[in-house]
């Protein structure tokens, strides 16, 4: 009985440990990905004269049919993210650290007849909304943002 005891909270820390944050840190493994694709483009945001910061736009798709993008700056950290589709993607690995600072926002509101949570703080802004089949989101830090970078372009 011990030793089935430890083998699962052994078991359970590694899948913590398999798990990569993306918000901030390296792109995510999705274990349900039915195909992966990164987007051709490298799109060039509007910097100063003497610069120019390059990120690119990763695209996966998951088995449920949910879409998620993760943008990428040129040294290789998710700056922003963004979901849509028939449910919500592993927020928790989609969000990394982010994630408890969304889901302590969520506990102090109130629960009846709200779809949206929106929390923006000067270390990270998310915004979630939808209801069953059709949920949609996007976050992005701040502070790692390139230059000239403008959020209403996450898709």
């Amino acid at each position: 009985m011990r030793r089935a005891f430890t083998l699962m909270i052994f078991l359970s820390l590694l899948q913590g440990a398999l798990a990569w944050a993306a918000l901030g840190s390296t792109p995510s493994e999705f274990s349900d990905t039915k195909q992966t694709k990164l987007t051709a483009r490298s799109l060039a945001a509007a910097a100063s004269s003497d610069s120019t910061s390059v990120y690119t736009v990763s695209q996966s798709t998951l088995d449920s049919g949910t879409i998620v993008r993760e943008y990428v700056d040129a040294s290789g950290v998710v700056f922003a993210v963004s979901w849509s589709g028939p449910t919500l993607p592993d927020l928790r690995t989609l969000l990394g650290d982010k994630f408890t600072v969304m889901t302590s926002t969520a506990e102090k509101r109130p629960k009846a007849g709200h779809s949206q949570l929106a929390v923006e703080q000067s270390d990270v802004v998310i915004v979630s909304n939808g209801h069953m089949r059709a949920f949609a989101g996007h976050a992005w830090i701040p502070s790692a943002l390139p230059v000239g970078f403008d959020t209403t372009t996450i898709e």
